[in-house]
Formats: C-alpha cells, structure tokens, sequence
C-alpha cells in the first residue's frame, strides 16, 4: 500500500503541474487573441513546467514583439530538448522553424533565414506553398524551373498565386515574356478559393505580412497586381494597344495606381496619345505631389508639347514646371526637421511627406516598426515601474507601523502586564489567607463588615462574662443556650455573604487572568513582528534592486529608441537629400529645355521677319 502512494503521489503531482501550464497557455492564447502580446507573455511566465506548445506559443510573442534573439533561443530549445508533453510535434516544428526563417529573411539575415529553413522535415501538407515561396525568395533568381504540378501541389493553398507569380517574374527576367503570359493566363483560371490560416500561422506569421488570401481586399490587390504585371508583359512584348486597353481600366483608388499611372504614362508616350497622356500627367501632379514620377510628370508636359510643334504652350508648362521644381525644392529644405517619438506615436502630427515616406520606403518602415515595439516596452515598463513603486510604498507602511508597535506598544503592554500579574498575585494571597480563617473579615460585603466585626466583638465579650459567672458557681445554661443561638444567626449571615463575596473574588480573578491572556497575545504578536520586520526588510532590499533593474531596463530602453530614432531620422534626411538631387537635375533639365525653346521661337521670329 505505502508502495502504491509513493509512485502515485509523483504521477498525481505532474498532473496538477501540467493542468496549471494547460490553463496558464489557454489564458495565454485568450489574451493573444485580443492582441495583448505582454498579458499573455505573463501568463505563460506563471506556468510552473511549460509544455512544448506553451513554449512555442512564448516563442511567437517574441517574435511578435520583435524579439528574434530570444526567439531564436527558445526555438534551438525546443529542437533539442524533451519537454513535459514530449517532443514538439512536426507540425508544429515546420511552422515554426518556417516563419521565423521568414523572419529572418525579412530581417536581411540569409544565412540565418537558410539555416532555420534546412530544418524542415517532410511532409510539409499544409505548409508547402509557404516552404515553396520561401525557397523562391532564398535562392532567386535562381529558382527551380516551373512544374506543371505546382498547381496541384498548391491547390487550396494562399500561397499559390504568389509562387506562380515568381515563375512569372523568373521568365520575364530571361526575356521569355510570351511564356509569361501563357503562365498569367493559366494561374487566372486556377485561382482556387480562399483558406483561412490556422493559429500557429497566424501566431508566427510577421504583424507586417498580407492578411490572409480570403481577405477582400488583397484578393483586389492581388487582382490589380496581376492586371499590372499583365500589362507589363505586353508592353515587353511591345504589344502596345493591348496594354493600353488593359490600363485603361484600372482601378483608380488601388495601392497600385501609381505603377500604373506610371506604366499608363509610357504606353500612352509609345502610343502618341498625347491628349490623354497630358491627362494622366497632370493626375499624377495632383494625386502624387510627393512621388518622383509626379516631377518628372511636370517636365514631360511641355517635353509633349514641344514635339507637337505647340512652342508657345510648351514654353509656359515649362515655366509653369520650373516654378513647381522651385516650390517643390522650398518644401523640401523644410523637411529637415527630425521626427520625435511623440510624432510617432501619433501618425496625425507627422508631415504629410513623412508619412509618405514611412509608407513607401521599407527601410523606413522597418525602423517605424522596431520604435513601436519600444515604444509598447516603454509602456509596459512604466506600468511594471508604477506596480514596483506601489508595492515599494505598502511595504515601507508596514515597516513604520511595526517599527512603532515594537517601540510603543510593546513597552505599554509589558507594564501593563506587570501591574495586572501583580494584582493577579496580591488577589490570589488574599482569597487564600480568607479560606484559612474560620470568619475572614473580607468576605463580609460592604457595610456589613463593621457589622459583624461588632456583632463578632459583643458576642466574645459576652462569652467571656458568662464563663466568669460561671465560674461563680451561677446556673448560664439559658445565656449559654441564647448565645449559642447568636453565634448561629451570626456564622449564617457569614455563610451567606461569604458565598457571594467568594463568587466576586473568583469573577475578578477569572477577569485578570482573561486580560493578562490577550495582554500575553498581544506580546507574543508583537515578539513575532521582529521576525517580519526582517522579511520586509528583505522584501524592501528585493523591490529596491528589482526598481534599479527596472529603472536601468528603462534607461535602456529610452537610449535604444533614441539610436532607432537617430537612425530614422538619418535615413529620412538621406531621402530628401536624394530627393533633393532628382528635383535639381530635373530643374536643370527644365531650365534648358526653357532655353532650347526660347532660342527656337527667338530663330523662328527672326526667320519670320
């Protein structure tokens, strides 16, 4: 019996234990769900043996958060290590080792991003067409020629269009564009219908990445990438009327309008369709004041314009062109003013050219997304901080208020205790020495004590005449029989008082002893504060370092935002200055287009004359 406990006690316990990590990792997965990365980071920290999908589940967070060290760490851990649920599943594994090396790459780390991917072990099932567009972005452009079964393989899959469409771009990039558009053709038929992600993709999955292909708006994104790249073949097939027929639909208010206002602008330049080219040139001005493709917009009207002969219309965009390269210039000397992290973190207050560029450039981008991140830690420190400063606060009340019981209170209930064992004795001696004596005066009440010390004195008196007449040889039986029957009344009042009196004495002594009891509690409470007063001493020396960690956490922090934030601003103020040089050459290219077309119309009038 003793046997079966003690084998049973371990298995009982490793149940509990794992009961705990299972609902540690379901209350995490909850607050996951409603984008609460730290809340569920601390839920898991709570988990007393965290099981294979906790810890995979923990290594999500810290990618979520940007954290790829410490996610890369918990990974190589979860290869190597047996956890309490075991091994991690295959699956799992796939999903993880897949998407962190996606991160990686994303990351600009390839060998990174090829390490983690040579991990993966076959069968991938669902995560095929990741594993197959990750291969593409490592090894490109040296891709695998396309297989007929990609369609096959991929069916079902998000990533399907995407592979197809990198096949697409390989062939177009060997010049084989007619082949390209063969392909286009078939992966517009084979679009199969969307699938949704599962949880780990989504856990794993960069907060930056496409939303999944069910979502109505990248199927029209994907749609107007695949009209844009359709247009792009013809035009490389030199097919211009069937490009310009497939731009002339396009969607007006795609993410993807401005490549092919671009690409619209050159087919319509091939096309010397000169009206609706001016057109989409001046559209592009008024929509993308901040894009290059706008500048150049402002000189290629007049450029239009002089080569059909119109010189005097051509002259004013020119001039109208160099102002707008003027104005254009002024605005960007007046980008020179840095971002702060206030502006940051409220998109509202940003220029509209910083915004844009935080949009357009990934690098910028990038770096927007890594100052969030610290952001979020800075807020979430101030809050650890504010906790730590609040129990900081409870622990140093306690610690007054028992230093002030143990220099008060203590002395005042040890006197007091003192006094009451002295009562406590003095009573003790008095009951006593009142039980020994036959009549004790003491346990007559009040007034009746000097009436039965009276009573007790005429009764001895009286005693003692009748034995002195007795001794006279006179009869005192009736005096004696009549004294005896005072002695009697008198020993029953006594009896009767003393009774009461006893019971008196008893209560006051059974009081005594009740408040010496609590006066000894109370002691013995306060003699146990010492020992607590040095585990909150302990407790207070614990907080103190955790806040000077915490503190240096933070200091931390606020040194890596403000390198993050040098950086970005060193690559926005790179930007304008790049900006800076096109609007210049333009300006240039304009000024001498100006005077190219002043000295013809000057020939021109002289001829005239």
């Amino acid at each position: 019996m003793l046997l079966t406990l003690l084998l049973s006690a371990p298995s009982a316990q490793a149940t509990e234990s794992l009961l705990q990590t299972e609902k540690q990792y379901r209350l995490a997965a909850w607050h996951f769900f409603r984008d609460d990365d730290y809340q569920a980071l601390l839920h898991l920290s709570l988990a007393p043996e965290p099981a294979a999908k906790a810890r995979l589940l923990q290594a999500g967070l810290f990618l979520q958060l940007d954290m790829p060290a410490a996610t890369a760490a918990l990974l190589e851990q979860l290869l190597a290590e047996q956890t309490v649920s075991g091994a991690l599943p295959q699956e799992l594994r796939n999903v993880a080792l897949l998407q962190f090396s996606q991160y990686q790459f994303e990351q600009q780390q390839p060998e990174q991003a090829r390490f983690y991917f040579a991990k993966l072990s076959a069968p991938l099932l669902q995560l095929t067409g990741q594993a197959t567009l990750l291969q593409q972005m490592l090894t490109w452009p040296n891709i695998t020629p396309f297989d007929d079964k990609v369609f096959q393989q991929l069916a079902g899959q998000a990533e399907l269009p995407y592979v197809v469409i990198n096949h697409i771009l390989a062939l177009r990039q060997q010049q084989k564009s007619a082949q390209a558009l063969q392909l286009l053709a078939r992966l517009n038929n084979a679009l199969s219908k969307p699938t949704t992600m599962s949880f780990w993709q989504q856990l794993f999955r960069e907060p930056s990445t496409a939303m999944g292909s069910d979502d109505r708006v990248e199927r029209d994104a994907l749609a107007d990438y695949l009209l844009l790249l359709k247009a792009g073949l013809l035009v490389d097939e030199k097919r211009w009327a069937e490009a310009q027929q497939v731009l002339r639909g396009f969607a007006s208010n795609s993410v993807l309008t401005l490549p092919a206002m671009t690409l619209y602008r050159d087919v319509l330049i091939e096309n010397r369709q000169i009206p609706v080219l001016l057109a989409v040139l001046q559209q592009l001005i008024t929509r993308y004041p901040l894009a290059p493709a706008s500048w150049l917009a402002a000189h290629q009207i007049g450029m239009q314009l002089e080569l059909t002969f119109e010189q005097q219309q051509a002259l004013a965009a020119y001039r109208w062109a160099e102002q707008y390269y003027q104005r254009q210039l002024t605005a960007n000397a007046g980008y020179r003013v840095p971002v702060s992290a206030e502006q940051l973190a409220n998109p509202d207050t940003l220029t509209p050219w910083q915004f844009y560029q935080l949009r357009q450039q990934s690098a910028l981008y990038q770096l927007n997304r890594q100052l969030d991140a610290v952001a979020q830690l800075q807020q979430q420190q101030q809050q650890r901080l504010a906790r730590l400063a609040h129990l900081t606060d409870a622990v140093q009340s306690k610690l007054l208020q028992q230093q002030q019981l143990l220099t008060q209170a203590l002395p005042r209930l040890t006197a007091k205790q003192q006094g009451l064992q002295a009562q406590s004795a003095a009573l003790a001696e008095t009951i006593r020495q009142a039980q020994t004596e036959p009549m004790a005066q003491l346990l007559w009440l009040n007034d009746a004590e000097q009436a039965f010390s009276q009573h007790q004195h005429m009764l001895t008196r009286a005693s003692s005449r009748l034995q002195q007449l007795a001794a006279d040889g006179r009869d005192m039986t009736a005096e004696n029989a009549r004294l005896q029957r005072l002695k009697g009344l008198l020993t029953w009042h006594y009896q009767q008082n003393s009774a009461e009196r006893s019971y008196q004495l008893a209560q006051l002594q059974q009081q005594l002893t009740a408040e010496l009891q609590q006066i000894d509690s109370g002691i013995q409470r306060l003699a146990a504060l010492e020992g607590k007063t040095t585990r909150l001493l302990a407790q207070q020396q614990q907080l103190t370092q955790s806040m000077a960690n915490e503190q240096g956490f933070s200091v931390l922090l606020a040194e890596q935002q403000q390198q993050l934030l040098r950086s970005l601003n060193q690559a926005l103020q790179q930007q304008r200055l790049a900006e800076r040089e096109q609007l210049m050459a333009l300006q240039r290219l304009n000024t001498q287009a100006i005077a190219r077309l002043m000295e013809q119309v000057l020939l021109s009038t002289e001829e005239a004359n």
